[in-house]
C-alpha cells in the first residue's frame, strides 16, 4: 500500500513504564524540550517540513499569513517505503527537518530512535480540537508527540451497477454475507472477482483491529507480542479461503494498483475495502467509472456489532533538534485545525481528525463520483466505531516489512506465525523484555 498508511488511525495505549524501559525517559522529557525551546531565536525563523501527503498548498497558506515563521515543504517517500529511514538518518547527521509527517503507528518506533520531540507544553491546549482516538494515537505516557492530521475510517466501496447485474440487492453487512456474495458472482462468471484480499502488513493489521484484538500489550516493564492471536488468525483464514477459491484478487490491495485498475475498468471486480482516503485513488485512476461506485459500511464479523476499523492517519511531529519547537507546534496546529487548511486537506483526500473539520460542508455534500451519495456521513460513522483496544509496538517497520514479505511468499496464516516469532526477536534486540502472547 502506498500509504499515509496503516495511514491508520490506530489507538495507542502504551504505558509510561514500558516506554521508560526503552530508554525514552531521557529523550522525551519536558526538560529536554524546554532546553531546546530556550535556543529558539527571536525574530524570523525558517523550518523544513518533510512528508509525502499533498501539503504544499497548506504550507503556502501558512507562509502567506506567517511571514516570520517560514516553512519549506520537502516531499519524501512514504514512511514505510523509506521516508522514516531518511528522516532518522538526517537527524543523526544533524541535518534533519524541524517537522515531519509521522503515521500514528510509527510514533513509538520513532520515539525509540529519539527522533520525535515531546511537544506537550506547546500542543496540549489544541488537543481538544481533535477526536479523542487521534489524540490518543499521537500521545504516549501522557505526553504529546504529534498533532493529529487525519484518520482513516474504513468502508466498503462497491460497484452499484455490477451488484445489480449479478442480482446482489444490497451491500454485504457481514463478512459471511461478503463471502456468500462472492460465491454467487463466481458461479455466474468465474472470471469476475468480488474484491481484493490483503496484500501487506498494514492491511492485515486494519482487519485485525476490527476484531478488537491487538498485536501488542505492555505491562510494567515488559511487552507481550500477540500477532498470532485468534482475531488475526480468523482474518487470515477468511481471506486465505477466498483467495484459494479464486473469489478475490490476490497480491493486490489498492485502487491504484495496475492489476486492480485493469480488472475494475473491465468490470471484473465489484468491491474494494479500504479507508476513506482510498476514494482519491479510485477517482483519479478510474475516472471513467464515475457514478458507478457507491460506499457502504465495512462488513462486520457479527451482524449489528457496530465495529469498524481504521487504516491510516498521521500526525505532524516536531523532530529532535528543531530549534524553533514553539513555532513548529503552531504550524502543526494550523495544518490540522485552521478552517481553510483543513478544507485544503479534504480536497487532497484527507479525512480530518479535527472535530470541526468533520463538519466541513464539503464532507456533508453529495459526491458526484459516488452517484451523489453523502459519503462523509459514512466516514464519520465508521470513525466512531473503531475499537479502542489496539496498542502500537516499538517495531512497526519490522512488522510491516516482515508481514508483507511473508504474505507474498506463502499463506496468510503461515505469515502470521512467522512474524509472531520475528517480532519477538526484534523487540529482544532492542533490549526490551518481551514474551509471546
Amino acid at each position: 500500500m502506498n500509504n499515509t498508511t496503516i495511514r491508520t488511525r490506530r489507538l495507542l495505549t502504551i504505558t509510561t513504564a514500558a516506554l521508560l524501559v526503552a530508554g525514552l525517559g531521557a529523550c522525551s522529557s519536558t526538560k529536554s524540550t524546554s532546553d531546546t525551546a530556550e535556543k529558539t531565536k527571536a525574530g524570523p525563523v525558517s523550518m523544513e517540513f518533510w512528508g509525502w501527503a499533498g501539503y504544499e498548498k497548506i504550507v503556502d497558506q501558512w507562509n502567506a499569513s506567517h511571514p516570520n515563521a517560514k516553512v519549506t515543504f520537502k516531499k519524501i517517500p512514504s514512511g514505510g517505503t523509506g521516508g522514516y529511514t531518511q528522516i532518522s538518518n538526517a537527524i543523526t547527521a544533524g541535518e534533519g527537518p524541524c517537522l515531519a509527517q509521522i503515521e500514528y503507528q510509527a510514533i513509538p518506533s520513532m520515539l525509540v530512535k529519539n527522533t520525535v520531540m515531546d511537544i506537550t507544553e506547546y500542543a496540549s491546549a489544541d488537543m481538544a480540537k481533535f477526536v479523542p482516538s487521534a489524540v490518543s494515537a499521537s500521545s504516549i505516557g501522557g505526553k504529546i508527540y504529534g498533532v493529529p492530521v487525519d484518520v482513516g475510517p474504513m468502508v466498503l466501496f462497491y460497484r452499484k451497477d455490477l451488484f445489480e447485474k449479478y442480482g446482489i440487492t444490497k451491500p454485504p453487512a457481514t463478512w459471511a454475507e461478503y463471502k456468500a456474495d462472492a460465491k454467487k458472482v463466481a458461479a455466474a462468471d468465474p472470471s469476475v472477482k468480488f474484491g481484493n484480499g490483503p496484500s501487506e502488513g498494514n492491511d492485515l493489521a486494519a482487519y485485525t483491529l476490527q476484531t478488537g484484538q491487538s498485536w501488542y500489550s505492555a505491562k510494567g516493564d515488559s511487552w507481550t507480542v500477540s500477532i498470532d492471536n485468534p482475531g488475526t488468525r480468523k482474518v487470515a483464514e477468511f481471506w486465505q479461503d477466498l483467495q484459494d477459491k479464486g473469489l478475490v484478487l490476490s497480491k493486490t490491495g489498492n485502487a491504484w494498483d495496475p492489476k486492480f485498475n485493469k480488472a475494475a475498468t473491465a468490470g471484473k471486480v465489484l468491491t474494494f475495502v479500504n479507508a476513506s482516503w482510498a476514494a482519491g485513488g479510485i477517482k483519479s485512476d478510474l475516472k471513467g467509472l464515475s457514478g458507478k461506485w457507491r460506499v457502504a459500511p465495512m462488513p462486520t464479523w457479527e451482524a449489528g456489532d457496530g465495529k469498524s476499523s481504521s487504516n491510516g492517519g498521521s500526525a505532524t511531529s516536531v523532530m529532535t533538534g528543531c530549534k524553533s519547537p514553539r513555532e513548529a507546534a503552531q504550524f502543526a496546529a494550523f495544518l490540522s485545525s485552521d478552517p481553510q487548511a483543513v478544507k485544503t486537506g479534504i480536497e487532497s483526500g484527507l479525512y480530518p481528525a479535527s472535530k470541526a473539520g468533520q463538519e466541513d460542508p464539503s464532507l456533508k455534500a453529495g459526491d458526484p463520483y459516488f452517484g451523489g451519495q453523502k459519503v462523509g456521513d459514512l466516514y464519520k460513522a465508521s470513525a466512531a466505531q473503531v475499537p479502542s483496544t489496539w496498542t502500537n509496538g516499538p517495531t512497526y517497520q519490522q512488522v510491516q516489512t516482515d508481514l508483507t514479505g511473508a504474505m507474498g511468499k506463502g499463506t496468510l496464516p503461515d505469515a502470521v506465525t512467522k512474524v509472531q516469532a520475528s517480532t519477538v526477536a526484534a523487540i529482544k534486540k532492542l533490549g526490551l523484555s518481551v514474551t509471546n502472547g
